[in-house]
């Protein structure tokens, strides 16, 4: 089956190195920053589960692009002899092409409109509830799609100041998380990453933050109310509640907005915090991902890699509109 997915804008290389946390074996036939075609044996219901994609589809037919207007017509003639399943009783055609909504001719419209209607049964409504078909081009691929896009839970909305769900699930997806993990967010904050774990079997889910006295008020139930999560409030830079090696894998974001409030001028304070990392991590398997500030990127790959914490892939990403930096690796075997 092939499928296409969208996600926020230069997680481009994030996204297809963490993909296989959630679908079998995906074959990546097209990616760019923001969206991706891919062909795996899952099937659509745990697809449309990635927490870390705005939309999703399952591509139904491609022409070769050449006049968008002649596309639609051929999408629409491959329909004539097959039938469409019907997951709803009215459907919409939406143009999508080079990231804009575009109009097509009328009869190129219509043709489609009429072929999909024969093929599902379904009726064709200008606007509203129901099922949606896209037909998409997207920049620097060579093939015209039609498209059905899943229909997806709305999501709950995410606490103050938290991570976004889909970055949050997609930094823990790029850690390959495994059932017999003992995971640990250091700087856990508003919980986000413990959130998005918690997708995940783990041995341990270790929720941790020398505030959590305060931060506790302020969390969703999922977190509140779970119990699989371990909440501590160890200092970072210590961890004294673990021994050492003790820990599989880190997924954290330090505090990175306002350097004046750390404990420590700002190369000392990551110097600490990658020896604690160093210290409780596994020594042949242990990883990590981190999200700092990008003006803070390259001192933190310093020390990360100074204490025997190899940083094997570097992202740059925006975070509410701010310049990020995502370091993802481990020990030299990971």
């Amino acid at each position: 089956m092939r499928y296409y997915v969208q996600f926020p804008a230069g997680t481009g290389e994030l996204v297809a190195e963490s993909i296989g946390s959630y679908v079998d074996r995906p074959e990546v036939v097209y990616a760019d920053d923001s969206s991706l075609i891919f062909e795996s044996d899952t099937p659509y219901a745990q697809v449309v589960q990635m927490p870390f994609v705005k939309n999703s589809f399952t591509v139904i037919a491609d022409v070769v692009r050449r006049d968008i207007d002649e596309g639609v017509l051929e999408l629409a003639d491959s329909l004539r002899y097959d039938g469409l399943e019907a997951r709803a009783d009215t459907f919409r055609v939406m143009f999508h092409v080079d990231g804009a909504l575009i109009p097509v001719d009328p009869r190129a419209k219509r043709a489609l409109e009429t072929e999909i209607s024969d093929a599902s049964g379904q009726r064709m409504v200008g606007r509203g509830s129901g099922e949606e078909y896209w037909v998409v081009g997207r920049t620097d691929f060579e093939y015209l799609m039609l498209c059905r896009r899943h229909i997806r839970a709305k999501r709950a909305e995410k606490a103050a100041g938290a991570i976004s769900h889909e970055l949050s699930s997609l930094l823990i997806a790029a850690s390959k998380p495994r059932p017999d993990d003992v995971f640990l967010d250091p700087f856990a904050g508003s919980g986000s990453f413990t959130n998005a774990r918690m997708s995940f079997p783990a041995m341990r889910i270790v929720y941790s933050d020398a505030d959590l006295a305060r931060l506790r008020e302020d969390f969703p139930p999922a977190i509140r109310d779970s119990r699989n999560v371990e909440f501590l409030a160890d200092d970072a830079l210590a961890l004294p509640s673990f021994k050492d090696r003790e820990v599989d894998v880190i997924v954290t974001d330090p505090p990175w907005g306002e350097y004046e409030d750390l404990p420590l001028p700002l190369p000392e304070f990551l110097g600490a915090m990658a020896r604690s990392f160093d210290r409780v991590l596994d020594p042949s398997d242990g990883r990590f991902v981190l999200l700092i500030a990008r003006m803070a990127a390259e001192e933190a790959e310093k020390a990360l890699t100074a204490n025997r914490l190899n940083v094997g892939s570097v992202h740059e990403i925006l975070v509410n509109g701010h310049p990020a930096t995502v370091l993802v690796g481990g020990r030299a075997a990971a």
